[in-house]
């Protein structure tokens, strides 16, 4: 039987539409972009990265997700992040600034723009931490509840493991096995170790070499590591390195060993700017910036810094320029 060419119009019409209806939307109209690029960073369930060019200040970001992605859009100068939970068939809108959006669309992303709203009234931070914590116990099937687990109570200097427990307890299986949660809490200590832990320690975390495997970092009995942050786009700190690379050349690999943690975003950049890997030098970056959780859980605002450890993870200095930090390494050597 042959169809009318009207009701084969239709029928293609209405397959194109459910193809339309598998993909995600962002629609931005923001002030104060000036065409600069915006790095797009996926954090589950995958990782990798993209970049958006907007044109006086506005852009469309559209993709099929296979399921729920969840990525932030980066603002490299400032460093200010908006989170983006992409489902299938879903619209998001985003207005105002970077520093202060506003966040309007479906699903999680409109759930997200509510809270933000109300956050964003009120400049007491126990009442934003309260505001947050509620979202979480009334949304436990929502992926902004993981995001905003690691936002607001993992990525701080002192994370409250016992809370972060109880936060993570009623969550749904989904978002409990989500990556934005599973990486991150293989960084944090033990309630053994946060009971221990106090201002002369710094906390155990967790870092990845660059094939993205974990590693281990920790010194040997008696020896010192020291943690050097620093970034490819930072021409300061990539001397620090040059220098410090030559100097501990000399130094015996079983006392001294340097732990790089780059701020870097981009992986392309930060691998021509690694030196090679050695029992006394180490590469490592999670591509998070400012957001490093060694990097926020430590107050690093500049870079270059520093901080030397000895193999229990004590705080012997910190923000050690070259020669302090020379003479301290060999005279702690010595001893």
């Amino acid at each position: 039987m042959k169809l009318h060419p009207s009701l084969i119009a239709l029928s293609l019409l209405a397959l194109l539409s459910c193809k339309e209806d598998t993909k995600f939307t962002l629609q931005a109209e923001m002030r104060g972009l000036d065409d600069k690029p915006i790095l797009v960073v996926y954090d589950d369930p995958t990782s990798k990265l993209d970049t958006i060019f907007p044109k006086e200040g506005r852009f469309n970001y559209t993709f099929t997700p296979d399921t729920i992605t969840l990525f932030r859009l980066l603002a490299p100068e400032s460093g200010n992040v908006i989170p983006v939970f992409a489902d299938k068939g879903q619209e998001m809108k985003l207005t105002g600034t970077f520093e202060t959006p506003d966040i309007t669309g479906d699903g999680m992303n409109g759930e997200y723009g509510t809270l933000l709203k109300e956050i964003q009234q009120t400049a007491d931070s126990i009442q934003r931490t309260q505001a947050v914590e509620k979202f979480i116990q009334t949304h436990p099937a929502s992926f902004v509840s993981a995001y905003l687990i690691n936002q607001y109570f993992i990525q701080t200097p002192s994370p409250d493991i016992e809370k972060i427990d109880r936060l993570i307890a009623p969550l749904t299986g989904n978002v409990k096995d989500s990556r934005i949660l599973s990486v991150i809490l293989k960084a944090l200590p033990s309630q053994e170790d946060n009971q221990q832990r106090n201002k002369e320690y710094i906390n155990y975390f967790s870092c990845k070499d660059r094939e993205g495997k974990y590693i281990a970092w920790s010194g040997d009995k008696g020896s010192y590591t020291l943690i050097n942050f620093w970034a490819s786009w930072n021409e300061e700190s990539l001397a620090r390195r040059d220098s410090l690379a030559k100097f501990i050349e000399k130094l015996p690999e079983k006392k001294f060993k340097v732990l790089n943690v780059s701020l870097d975003y981009e992986k392309d950049k930060w691998l021509k700017k690694c030196k090679k890997d050695s029992g006394k030098w180490i590469e490592t970056c999670d591509f998070k910036g400012w957001n490093n959780p060694i990097v926020k859980q430590n107050h690093i605002q500049d870079i270059p810094d520093n901080i030397l450890i000895n193999n229990s993870r004590k705080i012997v200095a910190t923000h050690l320029p070259d020669e302090t930090l020379y003479e301290k390494i060999n005279e702690l050597i010595k001893e």
